[in-house]
Parts: structure tokens; C-alpha cells; sequence
């Protein structure tokens, strides 16, 4: 608005001059008239005219760059905003290429289809906007993304590893999951009618082994450790015996309260730093299944 304003007063102050200078000489001095009364303001005829649209143009100039300046903050953020869904766009055609079949059409891995063999993407940790825990964040993925990791099946994409992907795609990638922007992934999923991998069923002869591959690999791996497997988390309490303990020191081990526990943990236990997972009955209760075995 400030912005505006200041335009609409710059464009109208030459007006304004103008017709003030237009008002003041539409009426012919007599021809016997002193010089003083034919230009008031200067003994040179036309003079102070020039002096007057000089210091309109100046003036002009000085109201227009004060309304550029104001202007920028907002014209730089809406450029970043175009920059970002650009990336994010783009960045969603290569996901749904290369990295759908493995991470699903949600991020969610096999969190969201207990087939795919992806570790899930749509995590709070990946979609920190601030500060160094962004900047870390952002630098695991464009790693990760490049040069794969070791001893599992994350191929390395990036050019220099003879993969696909140049630097700017894998960028527009980062850019995709920092945002959480699964939304434009189901876009293109529809508008192209990319086929996405079903889910299978999860069962009695699978669910123990679905249950250790959320727990070791999944979100419960980022906090927590388990001997023996991929868990080395150190933010929560090592999960090895924790059929054979209370649950926080709060809860009984059963299943149930293992459930109610895992859903909302703050509210079995106020204070507590682990934050609530809305996980699926069925993966519920394959990660209550491999819990059992923990002891």
C-alpha cells in the first residue's frame, strides 16, 4: 500500500506542477509589461520553468526510488516463492521417474506400502525450513541422493556417480521432500496416470519381519537402538529387553498399552520427548509383534 501510494504521488506531482504553471500564464501579461511581472519568480523569461521541471524530475526520481526500495523486500520473497514451486514442480516429475517405485507416492516407504522397499522421505527431520538443523538436513539428502549409501539398496543417482542426475535435479528433489510437497507428486501421479505399486497384504508369516523393518529402519531407528540391527539411534532409551520392562517406566508391557503408548505418548506420560505417530492398525500391530521378540 505504502508503495502505492508513493507512485500515485510521484505520477501526479509533474501533473499538478503543470497545471499550476498552466493557471498562472493562461492570462497574456500587456506588452507594455516589466520583465519582473512576465516571470516573477526570475528577470529571465523562462527560467524559473526550467528551474521548477528540474526540481519535479528530481523530485519524481527520489519518490520512485523510495517506492522501488519498499517495493523489493516484497518482489524479492515472491521471486523465491516462483523459484521454490519451480523446483518443487520440477523436482516431482523426477521424483515419480526414479523415485517412486521405492519410496512411494506419500514418501512414506513402507510406512506406506509394506512392499516398497524405501525408507520413508515425508519426515519432520527432512522438512526443517531453518537454521543449521535445515542446512544438515538438506546436505544429508543431496548426499544421500548423489553418492547412495552403502550396504543397502539406495543407488547413488548423481552424474559424477554415472547416475541420471545432474546437480539442479537434485536439488529440485530436496526441494520437493524439504517442502513435504506431496501434494504435486499425487498431481502428476493422476494427470500422467503413473501406475503406483499395490500394497500386499500383511500377514501372519510376514508381520514379524514387517514390524523389525519399521522399527530397525523406520522412524523408531532415528531415536532408538536395537543390538544387533540398523536402530542406532541415541535420542531414546535402546529398545533391546523392552518386552521384558515397563513401557517409559509408566506402562506395563502388553500389547495394548503398547499401542496406546506409541499413538500419544505425551499423554501416558506428560513431558515426554517422544512426539505421537499415527501409524496404521497393521503396522501397529507388526511393530507390537516384533516388540515382543525384544527381550
Amino acid at each position: 500500500m505504502l508503495t502505492f501510494a508513493i507512485a500515485v504521488v510521484a505520477l501526479l506531482l509533474p501533473v499538478l506542477v503543470l497545471g499550476e504553471l498552466w493557471r498562472t500564464r493562461r492570462v497574456a501579461p500587456p506588452d507594455d509589461a516589466p520583465e519582473p511581472q512576465v516571470d516573477p519568480l526570475l528577470s529571465n523569461a523562462g527560467m524559473s520553468r526550467k528551474i521548477v521541471f528540474a526540481m519535479v524530475t528530481l523530485a519524481e526520481a527520489f519518490l520512485l526510488l523510495i517506492a522501488y526500495s519498499a517495493n523489493e523486500p516484497f518482489r524479492q520473497g515472491h521471486a523465491a516463492e516462483r523459484q521454490v514451486e519451480f523446483q518443487v514442480e520440477a523436482g516431482a516429475h523426477t521424483y515419480t521417474q526414479y523415485c517412486l517405485s521405492c519410496h512411494g507416492a506419500q514418501g512414506r516407504g513402507f510406512l506406506e506400502n509394506v512392499g516398497l522397499p524405501g525408507k520413508p522421505l515425508n519426515r519432520a527431520d527432512l522438512q526443517v525450513q531453518a537454521g543449521d538443523e535445515s542446512k544438515a538436513a538438506k546436505k544429508l539428502m543431496r548426499d544421500t541422493i548423489t553418492h547412495g549409501r552403502a550396504g543397502t539398496i539406495m543407488p547413488a543417482w548423481g552424474v559424477e556417480n554415472s547416475g541420471p542426475l545432474n546437480y539442479a535435479m537434485i536439488d529440485e528433489l530436496v526441494a520437493l521432500i524439504n517442502n513435504g510437497r506431496w501434494d504435486v507428486v499425487d498431481h502428476i501421479i493422476k494427470a500422467e496416470s503413473v501406475a503406483v505399486p499395490t500394497e500386499p497384504a500383511i500377514t501372519a508369516a510376514n508381520q514379524l519381519e514387517v514390524g523389525k523393518k519399521i522399527v530397525t529402519e523406520g522412524a523408531c531407528a532415528s531415536c532408538h537402538a536395537i543390538a544387533n540391527t540398523a536402530a542406532r539411534g541415541q535420542v531414546g532409551p535402546a529398545l533391546d529387553g523392552i518386552a521384558t520392562r515397563r513401557i517409559a517406566g509408566v506402562l506395563d508391557f502388553t500389547r495394548d498399552n503398547m499401542k496406546r503408548w506409541i499413538l500419544n505418548p505425551p499423554q501416558q506420560k506428560p513431558g515426554t520427548q517422544m512426539p505421537p505417530y499415527a501409524f496404521r492398525d497393521e503396522h501397529l500391530n507388526a511393530i507390537v509383534a516384533y516388540l515382543e521378540t525384544l527381550r
